[in-house]
């Protein structure tokens, strides 16, 4: 079941703390996040070729050229729109058909690059496109195509495209890795636990200590060792290493061979929460269909199977009409009445707020929307705990430190939650129920104080942590240089999610496989003629 999670859309939820996930969890503060079971929110991280890129909902959405144009503006200036933009088209082959014949939606995309970028083909597509209408009655419109058009008024909204390609998940390493396995200047090493990179005493980068099945080795470099692991990987390598916050590291007993303060700071990420809206329609699901489907994916790789549980649907909303970026964005699952499945989505929460989240399933279908900050002010971090390399690092999310991030949780869910007033949500008599939680029913349902403690109880992760090892050109709060390479550190380049300085407007996949294809380049310029 796992192993097929690995390929089918439908299936990526059964790898969820499995051995293909690094099981991460964030630190229970002891004041919010306490619907969470142990007060802990879980970080699904992809343990396997590929990385989370294996075990995402496949979302490919670019960002905003606002994003990027901070990136720059920060003192990083390859990273400007129009550069990073390149790259985009570089890594994409845009296999969208119908959309390609749209002249705009064709320019914006490669056509000729590793990635498959496509459309998933929904099976229940007349009820998507109810709810993309019912984001356009209530002033977010409708584009085709979501990375193609500007963004402009309230927002927009749409289907997004994916990676995957005949039915089946498009990873990094299906898209780049695997088609290059056979090369003779490439020796893919599986089973394989980077412990150390090797720094000595003049801060030069030397390789790196790898345990392979219970059995350490080294392997020296002739030029650069390239840290891919992630936001939370890195950092903690990196602190392993004698990389990063002095006194933190004296404290571990890790001696520091370079001082840098901002390794593991300037953690960000999406927030997600669910608004869980309750309708008549549809009615139960045909279990007959349901068999009916496993044999079209079996014979054809196309059906219910081939694409995730997470709709396509998106939207991207502000709180004013003159923005030229979101503040906000929602996902949306679909439930049918009675559906078997319901209390492992929520597997996350204490039981009494499962109970409370799918009570009305049994009479009714769940649209559960995922409500999404993108820009939060609160900044977390990550740090060791211990100096042993197996020990997990401690994670602070610091969800909702800023008290700014609080009412624009309260602001964006009012926008959201007017759903329920649109023309085909009153036509299946929607309503939100009430979520109970000890700390949050004293207040007056659906008010802004209830929104508040709502939020700050039941708010987790939709997985985009990102800004770990900041790219910037200070050293006193950054960890890379615009050329990604560690700053004080000769030979070591970090090339993943934990360089960018702000996190992007939407699901950033896109935009670390993105960062990949230039930093690529960037080794390319200086090694090769």
């Amino acid at each position: 079941m796992k192993i097929l999670g690995l390929f089918i859309p439908r299936m990526y939820g059964a790898l969820y703390q499995s051995k293909f996930d690094w099981q991460y969890a964030t630190k229970n503060n002891g004041i919010k996040q306490q619907a969470f079971r142990n007060g802990e929110v879980p970080w699904p991280r992809g343990k396997m070729l590929g990385g989370s890129s294996s075990i995402n909902a496949m979302f490919y959405v670019r960002g905003r050229d606002s994003d990027f144009q901070s990136w720059s503006d920060a003192g990083n200036p390859s990273w400007s729109p129009k550069n990073v933009n390149k790259y985009f088209k570089k890594a994409e082959n845009f296999e969208d058909m119908e959309l390609n014949k749209d002249p705009e939606i064709y320019k914006t995309y490669g056509q000729e690059g590793p990635l498959v970028v496509n459309s998933f083909n929904s099976t229940y597509r007349e009820i998507t496109q109810k709810v993309i209408d019912s984001w356009d009655y209530i002033g977010i419109k409708q584009v085709p195509d979501i990375n193609a058009a500007k963004y402009r008024g309230y927002g927009l909204c749409g289907t997004s495209r994916v990676t995957a390609r005949n039915g089946q998940r498009e990873s990094t390493y299906r898209a780049y890795l695997n088609k290059a396995k056979n090369r003779l200047n490439l020796k893919i090493v599986t089973n394989a636990f980077v412990t150390k990179i090797l720094v000595n005493d003049d801060a030069k980068v030397n390789g790196v200590e790898v345990d392979i099945n219970g059995k350490q080795n080294r392997y020296l470099v002739k030029f650069d060792v390239i840290l891919s692991a992630g936001a939370i990987n890195t950092p903690q390598l990196l602190m392993l290493s004698g990389i990063g916050p002095k006194e933190h590291l004296l404290s571990k007993n890790i001696s520091c061979i370079v001082d840098l303060p901002g390794v593991g700071k300037n953690l960000q990420d999406h927030t997600s929460l669910y608004i869980p809206i309750y309708g008549d329609q549809p009615a139960l699901e045909d279990t007959a269909k349901q068999r009916f489907e496993v044999a079209k994916y079996l014979y054809d790789k196309t059906g219910y199977l081939a694409s995730g549980p997470i709709t396509d649907v998106h939207a991207f909303f502000s709180r004013s009409g003159n923005m030229t970026y979101p503040e906000f964005q929602s996902h949306f699952v679909l439930l049918w009445k009675n559906s078997s499945n319901i209390r492992q989505l929520f597997y996350t929460f204490e039981d009494d707020v499962v109970d409370s989240f799918t009570r009305h399933n049994s009479n009714q279908a769940l649209y559960l929307c995922f409500f999404n900050i993108l820009h939060p002010c609160s900044r977390g971090k990550i740090y060791l705990n211990t100096s042993n390399s197996h020990d997990h690092p401690i994670i602070e999310d610091n969800y909702f430190d800023d008290y700014r991030d609080v009412q624009a949780s309260v602001d964006g869910i009012k926008i959201l939650t007017k759903l329920v007033s649109t023309p085909y949500f009153k036509s299946i008599n929607a309503s939100i129920p009430r979520i109970y939680f000890p700390p949050c029913n004293q207040y007056e349902f659906l008010s802004d104080l209830y929104w508040k403690c709502y939020s700050m109880q039941l708010t987790g992760t939709i997985y985009h942590p990102v800004g770990t090892a900041k790219m910037g050109p200070d050293p006193k709060d950054s960890v890379v240089d615009n050329y990604l390479k560690v700053h004080g550190v000769n030979g070591l380049r970090v090339i993943d999610a934990s360089v960018m300085p702000y996190i992007t407007s939407g699901n950033t996949n896109a935009p670390t496989i993105m960062i990949g294809e230039m930093g690529s380049d960037m080794i390319k310029a200086e090694y090769l003629p």
